[in-house]
């Protein structure tokens, strides 16, 4: 307390309560007061209320998202994507961030769009539209809250009806000032150069440049549309070929590979497996593109194919990618047993490496070469020997020569077959996903690639391979070349050095 009086009179002693009774304050300091309490409380009030009750919902597309304005030192915009991370943009200046949360997936609706490809043309300009309705509201709704919230605040401590209305005034100034900052600095060039945090950062590896991807996307739509309308055509042209004609007995093996988290490789997969009534699906690797546990969700739609599906892990596959494949019930991973589907005996080891950064490409790798051989011999120690072997990359394919009489591999992303010394026939498909994701950043887009082998039921030996090759991205061709076993053998005796991986991101 202080001790006060004037002179010749009682020392008079204020305590801690009266210093804080504005009465009691210097003139100069109350007028401060008067002024500055409803912008203090103003802000602060706009700032809880904005905090609290400045979120709007709402559903765009099959995405439902929150949509807020948040104070802030600097100005972004973040792009939540929980719980893989969330993109930041650099869009603004200004004591405001736009945060938006996408809080679900309709999956319910985005099986829709799934089901009738052609809608997927009109997604894009819908969630775009969408998003920027709700932004219009959102921004409209934080204005308010704000407002409210910086009045409402005044009107509880100052108890004025004058000081309420130059807070709400205060809290109006605000938001007009940050928007029309915003508005005044708002760089669109910012969408080109994203910052990613959290999992997500790997997404530039994952997916490669968004903004080709995104060019590209009404092109990559209307050719997922093409891609299965066209199976139909395809196999009504199999059963016009006067060539080799399977009989109900005949062992169907539907070869695919290099996928590359290529969603519209499955619709194709699916298609092209039920036309042609294939007893088994075999996939010679690199389902993924990275490896990680994020690209796992999409090996679900195996379980629904309907058929077995063998798989060999490729050298963009990790060990828990390979997992995520073997807890499909119709799945059969190959790790160096022999297992019998569909009436063949296969056996197949995983690539030696994983090298999702294709840090090797166009190198002679010993590790591939050393796993081969170990792999090999093993195949060659088999009795009765496989029927097939399966093993990703077919660098050193010649050291399964005189094992099986069949091996099927991927990894070039360009279809090859050709005939060792000994008899073994080598197929290696293209790429099943047309390169992935990967092939919309391309000027000369990468064909889907995939095939239908018979085999004799007694025998058990390859006799006729249809290919079937789909236009890349932007064309809606589908093409296919019926071939018989002993009609071309030699055309094509693989690469002149098998050591020598193709010049392809594969």
């Amino acid at each position: 307390m202080t001790e006060t009086s004037p002179p010749g009179e009682p020392v008079r002693r204020h305590t801690w309560r009266d210093l804080t009774r504005p009465a009691t304050w210097p003139s100069w300091l109350r007028r401060l007061f008067t002024w500055a309490s409803p912008v203090v409380l103003a802000l602060a009030g706009a700032w809880v209320a904005l905090m609290v009750a400045g979120t709007t919902q709402a559903y765009v597309g099959p995405l439902a998202i929150d949509v807020a304005f948040r104070p802030a030192f600097t100005g972004e915009s973040v792009i939540h994507l929980d719980p893989v991370g969330a993109v930041v943009l650099d869009t603004h200046s200004g004591p405001v961030t736009l945060d938006i949360s996408v809080r679900q997936v309709d999956l319910d609706g985005l099986s829709g769009y799934v089901a009738d490809p052609y809608s997927l043309s009109s997604l894009d300009d819908q969630i775009t539209n969408g998003i920027q309705d709700v932004l219009v509201d959102a921004a409209v709704r934080a204005a308010l809250t704000a407002v409210i919230g910086g009045a409402l605040a005044a009107a509880l401590v100052l108890r004025s009806v004058r000081r309420t209305l130059l807070a709400a005034g205060v809290a109006t100034g605000a938001v007009l000032g940050s928007y029309g900052l915003a508005a005044l600095t708002y760089d669109p060039e910012s969408v080109r150069e994203p910052a990613y945090t959290g999992p997500l950062a790997a997404a530039p590896q994952l997916i490669g440049n968004a903004e080709d991807i995104a060019t590209n996307f009404d092109a990559y739509a209307d050719q997922l549309a093409g891609f299965v309308a066209n199976v139909a055509a395809v196999y009504d042209t199999t059963l016009n070929l006067q060539t080799f004609q399977p009989t109900d007995g005949t062992i169907r093996v539907l070869h695919v590979s290099d996928l590359h988290l290529n969603p519209a490789a499955w619709d194709v997969i699916d298609s092209v497996a039920d036309q042609y009534d294939v007893d088994v699906i075999v996939d010679s690797g690199d389902i993924v593109d990275q490896g990680t546990p994020l690209e796992n969700s999409y090996v679900r739609p195996i379980a629904d194919l309907g058929r077995p599906y063998v798989f060999v892990k490729g050298n963009h596959d990790s060990v828990a990618t390979a997992a995520a494949v073997a807890a499909a019930p119709n799945a059969v991973v190959l790790d160096g047993e022999p297992a019998e589907v569909g009436g063949l005996r296969f056996m197949g080891a995983p690539d030696p490496r994983f090298t999702p950064d294709k840090s090797v490409r166009g190198v002679f790798d010993e590790q591939l070469q050393e796993g081969t051989e170990e792999f090999a011999d093993e195949a060659a120690a088999l009795d009765p020997p496989p029927d097939v072997i399966v093993f990703h990359d077919p660098s050193n394919a010649e050291l399964f020569d005189g094992i099986a009489p069949l091996v099927l591999s991927g990894h070039a992303h360009k279809r090859d077959t050709y005939v060792l010394d000994e008899g073994t026939r080598v197929m290696v498909q293209g790429s099943t996903g047309g390169a992935g994701l990967r092939g919309l950043r391309d000027e000369d887009p990468t064909p889907v690639d995939l095939s239908v082998l018979y085999f004799d039921p007694e025998t058990k030996a390859l006799v006729a391979w249809d290919d079937l090759t789909l236009g890349g991205l932007g064309q809606t061709s589908a093409e296919i070349d019926r071939h018989q076993v002993g009609e071309d053998d030699g055309a094509a005796q693989g690469p002149a050095d098998p050591s020598q991986a193709p010049d392809l991101e594969n």
